[in-house]
């Protein structure tokens, strides 16, 4: 996400404009609650998996270079055969201690416990590749994500998006109805080159009285490229000809977005409540990814 940078307080401003910066002191602590429901549809049929969180974050230290700070997740319920790593891998990761830093403005900089995190992260994906042994599509992934969380970057990929999600609004200054229009580049989950999107950022409530304000995002793909690139990716794959693909995947409406919205205390620097939507449908196949997150205190 891109706006603009203000380092200013946090206020509902007379021109209907609002900074969202942290306020916390350190010893700060809250409590956060966080579901995570995935939707897939193949083949004509769907399937649900609904997995649920507990977790603590505690300021540990601020100085004027930004905020040290401590997540621990406290429980977890995970949907049985989630097809999630993210989910399955911190729902094996209970207690264990997630320190990282933001920049002053709330940014975030990087995960400081990298080897800490990384031995119980191996333990948790070990654990799983052994359970998993007579489900080779998770087994073969349980593998693949054994060999990201090796690296720093790889850690933070795997296992910090819920954790990054909650600062996501962070260190930007909103307008009242202004939508900001950014191009960007997304990754492409045929194994394509990124595809051109359009990402729209707008401050769409602002409540001084109350402290409170929503900011919504949105993140779109042409469709017209999109099928596109399925189209030759099934030709990659199978043997059907462009008549034959086009055939098949019919007039379905396909689609590649991401979806925010955040309602935010911005004096107490709190999430009150969020999602974030994936919607990835390709016509052989769809996903339907919904995180949702609030602060429990």
């Amino acid at each position: 996400m891109s706006a603009s940078y203000s380092f200013c307080q946090p206020q509902a401003a007379k021109d209907s404009s609002v900074d969202i910066l942290p306020h916390w002191k350190t010893g700060e602590t809250h409590t956060v609650k966080i579901k995570a429901t995935t939707t897939d549809v193949a083949g004509g049929k769907g399937q649900t998996f609904l997995s649920t969180f507990a977790a603590n974050f505690k300021v540990q230290a601020y100085d004027t270079s930004g905020y040290k700070i401590e997540w621990v997740y406290t429980g977890a319920t995970l949907g049985e055969n989630d097809p999630v790593l993210e989910n399955q891998i911190v729902g094996h990761l209970l207690n264990t201690k997630m320190v990282f830093r933001l920049t002053d403005v709330g940014r975030f900089v990087e995960l400081v416990n990298v080897e800490e995190v990384k031995t119980a992260a191996n333990k948790a994906v070990d654990d799983l590749i052994t359970s998993s042994a007579a489900n080779p599509t998770m087994n073969v992934q349980y593998k693949a994500a054994k060999q990201l969380i090796a690296t720093k970057q790889g850690l933070e990929i795997a296992l910090l998006k819920q954790i990054k999600f909650y600062n996501f609004s962070f260190g930007f200054n909103y307008k009242l109805h202004f939508t900001q229009t950014n191009p960007l580049k997304y990754p492409n989950p045929l194994g394509g080159q990124p595809f051109d999107a359009v990402e729209k950022v707008e401050l769409t409530k602002l409540d001084a009285k109350n402290n409170v304000c929503v900011i919504e995002t949105s993140k779109t793909i042409d469709g017209d490229v999109l099928k596109k690139s399925v189209m030759e990716y099934i030709k990659k794959i199978s043997n059907a000809d462009a008549k034959e693909i086009d055939a098949q995947l019919g007039r379905a409406s396909l689609e590649m977005s991401e979806a925010t919205m955040q309602q935010l205390d911005y004096k107490k620097s709190t999430l009150q409540k969020s999602y974030y939507k994936r919607t990835m449908n390709l016509g052989f196949q769809s996903r339907v990814t919904l995180l949702e997150m609030e602060t429990a205190d």
